[in-house]
C-alpha cells in the first residue's frame, strides 16, 4: 500500500471518549514503530491506551511525537535537548549516528516505511487486530522503565518484548477490552459492544423519540501530560 488510507478507525475508551484517527497520525505512528523497536502491534496499542488515559483532544500524531524518543523534536539535533548548550550535548544520547537515525525517523514517507510495518498498523487502524497488552499506557527499554518503575511504584509490567510496555495505576482498574478501536463505520454502546452503524442509528431515533437523552459524552478535557523521558 503506497498512500496512506484516508478512511480510518475510532479509537473508544469505555463509553466516554472516542478519537478519530487521521492519515497523520498514521504516518507518524509508524515511523515510530519502525523506529522504537520491541513490539510493534504493542507499540501501537498502547499508544491507543495512553491518548485514551489522558483523554487528549490532540491529535495521537503529536502524542506519539512527543513520547517517542526517534521522532521527538526535542531529540533532534535542533532540540532542547541536543541543540548546541542542551542538556544532553555532546553525549551518547546525541551523538551523531542517533541524531542521524532521528533525522531519517522524523522524515520517513509513507511509502518507505517498511511494508510489513505499512499493513500492521493499517490493520490496526482499521479495527483489525487483537490488542496483546490491555490496560498498558507507556513503554520504554528495559532501563529506562525500571527507573520509571521506581519512582511509581504502583506501575505494573504487562510485557517484557525489548521494550517493558507499562500499566500505569489510572489503567489498572480497566476491563480488557476498555480501550477499543472501531471499524470505519461502526460505533458502540455503552457496553462496548460493536455495532453495525445503520443499527446504531436506528437504535438513536427510536432512543431520541422517547425523550432520552443518549450517546457518547462530549469530547473531554485532557489531563496533564506526563514525560516519558
Amino acid at each position: 500500500m503506497s498512500s496512506i488510507p484516508t478512511n480510518l478507525g475510532t479509537i473508544v475508551g469505555g463509553s466516554s471518549y472516542r478519537y478519530q484517527l487521521t492519515p497523520n497520525d498514521l504516518l507518524w505512528l509508524a515511523r515510530s514503530v519502525q523506529y522504537e523497536g520491541g513490539n510493534n502491534l504493542a507499540t501501537a496499542w498502547t499508544y491507543a491506551q495512553r491518548q485514551v488515559l489522558y483523554r487528549r483532544t490532540n491529535s495521537l500524531a503529536s502524542l506519539v511525537q512527543m513520547h517517542s524518543q526517534p521522532v521527538n523534536p526535542k531529540w533532534r539535533r535542533d532540540g532542547e535537548f541536543c541543540r548546541p548548550g542542551g542538556r544532553y550535548a555532546g553525549t551518547d544520547r546525541c551523538s551523531p549516528s542517533r541524531l542521524d537515525t532521528r533525522d531519517e525517523a522524523a522524515n520517513l514517507p509513507w511509502a518507505s516505511v517498511r511494508e510489513s510495518i505499512r499493513d500492521l498498523v493499517t490493520r490496526w487502524a482499521l479495527g483489525e487486530t487483537t490488542n496483546p497488552v490491555p490496560r498498558a499506557t507507556d513503554f520504554a527499554d528495559p532501563a529506562v522503565s525500571r527507573g520509571f518503575i521506581e519512582r511509581n511504584p504502583g506501575t505494573r509490567i504487562v510485557l517484557e518484548d525489548g521494550n517493558w510496555y507499562l500499566a500505569e495505576t489510572g489503567a489498572q482498574r480497566w476491563a480488557p477490552n476498555h480501550v477499543q478501536i472501531l471499524p470505519p463505520g461502526e460505533r458502540t454502546e455503552t457496553g462496548g459492544m460493536l455495532i453495525p452503524a445503520a443499527i446504531a442509528a436506528a437504535g438513536a431515533v427510536w432512543y431520541f423519540s422517547r425523550g432520552k437523552r443518549g450517546g457518547l459524552r462530549g469530547t473531554p478535557v485532557p489531563a496533564p501530560r506526563k514525560r516519558r523521558r
